[in-house]
């Protein structure tokens, strides 16, 4: 794969891993001084998750890591892709946006969605 593929292939995975969640906005509850859950807004495909106050992404982190998990919300994720495919559609390859492609290529979990 050259430059431009790694960039619209990290994009596409993006996109794809964006459309298989629950729909931004996402926020984090407090069910603890300590640990807190991340919660997304409830609909027909995300039900609401009795006690959570929304569909339930994830429970029992940290507040550092709920906080991050909300930083990368579908919107975020979606924007970012955005950002790779202009960058991969312009003349010459940005090195910000290819390393940005590679990390994101290289967590194994990236390359789970099908294609």
């Amino acid at each position: 794969m050259n430059a431009t593929e790694i960039i619209r292939e990290a994009a596409r995975l993006m996109r794809a891993h964006a459309a298989d969640v629950c729909p931004s906005p996402w926020t984090v509850t407090s069910q603890s001084a300590r640990y807190g859950a991340v919660v997304g807004q409830p609909g027909d495909e995300f039900p609401e998750d009795s006690g959570y106050g929304g569909h339930l992404i994830g429970e029992s982190m940290s507040r550092a890591s709920s906080a991050y998990v909300v930083a990368w919300e579908p919107a975020v994720a979606l924007s970012v892709a955005a950002w790779l495919e202009a960058c991969a559609d312009s003349n010459g390859v940005d090195s910000h946006a290819l390393a940005v492609a590679k990390a994101y290529l290289a967590n194994p979990l990236a390359a789970a969605v099908a294609s």
